[in-house]
């Protein structure tokens, strides 16, 4: 249920799926999906929450980002907070999901916004901003980018989503797509740099989230590129309220065994909402 008059407020340029009722569940998919990563969850747990499931810019039903200007996440956290204005009540707190991209997307949200925060659930957030320079991790990704850009200047978008799609989902896996999807994933291969960029120039550092106080809980596959991993260690060692869960599948969990993964951020919800414990926020000691 939307706030009173918000309908009308609703900007049809930007692509959101608002169902159920109770708190708030905000919802942010990885690179190259859209919110319909999220219909499971929002089946399950629509009768007693109120899913907000957002697609980021360049993905689903919204717009790419302006040009001119370098894009960064806090273009992301604009574009979800433009929705938020109008699917949340004045104030209102809610509970916030990222998976992957929208995993570090998530984490500058919750920075910028600590104390609406109830809970928020990471999937192997790719925010490797916070792995030092030369950090076998970090090269890693910064590699996966290099291909990407390779392929796009040698005009080969379609080698370059082969390449994306089989680093975190394993060789062949494209392969096995039909071919319109592989088409419709090449077609997002510019958006995919522009994620890579605003994650690889963000300057925030690791205690600049010493002030999530909310509950979180970090999330992490038991194959697949160790990159997210390593990030996730990173939180755990300077959130204040962490939990950690793991699941026998890979990094694109929340779409491939989603099965595995909903029914764990349920209960974590589910179990903040019954523990009434507030978002409190620690002060950095950076």
């Amino acid at each position: 249920m939307l706030p009173p008059t918000s309908a009308a407020l609703l900007d049809a340029s930007v692509g959101f799926h608002i169902e159920g009722r109770g708190r708030p569940v905000v919802l942010l998919h990885s690179s190259m999906g859209t919110k319909g990563q999220w219909r499971g969850l929002v089946e399950r747990m629509r009768r007693s929450h109120r899913l907000i499931a957002i697609d980021l810019h360049g993905y689903g039903a919204s717009p790419m980002p302006a040009a001119g200007q370098p894009f960064t996440l806090q273009h992301e956290v604009r574009l979800i907070e433009s929705v938020l204005e109008v699917a949340l009540l004045p104030g209102e707190t809610f509970h916030l999901v990222g998976h992957s991209y929208g995993g570090a997307v998530a984490l500058e949200l919750a920075q910028k916004r600590p104390r609406r925060l109830l809970s928020l659930a990471l999937y192997e957030p790719v925010a490797v901003h916070l792995l030092p320079p030369g950090h076998p991790g970090r090269v890693q990704m910064e590699s996966v980018r290099d291909e990407l850009q390779r392929c796009v200047d040698s005009g080969d978008a379609l080698l370059g989503a082969q390449r994306f799609i089989d680093f975190w989902s394993g060789a062949g896996a494209f392969a096995q797509l039909p071919r319109h999807v592989q088409t419709h994933l090449a077609g997002l291969v510019p958006k995919t740099l522009l994620d890579f960029a605003a994650v690889l120039r963000e300057a925030s550092r690791a205690d600049a989230y010493r002030g999530i106080g909310a509950p979180v809980c970090l999330f992490a596959g038991t194959t697949g590129p160790r990159p997210p991993r390593d990030v996730l260690d990173v939180l755990a060692d300077v959130l204040p309220h962490v939990r950690r869960h793991r699941v026998e599948a890979g990094h694109m969990a929340p779409v491939t065994h989603s099965w595995l993964v909903n029914p764990v951020l349920e209960c974590f919800i589910r179990g903040v909402d019954s523990s009434g414990a507030l978002p409190t926020p620690r002060p950095s000691t950076a």
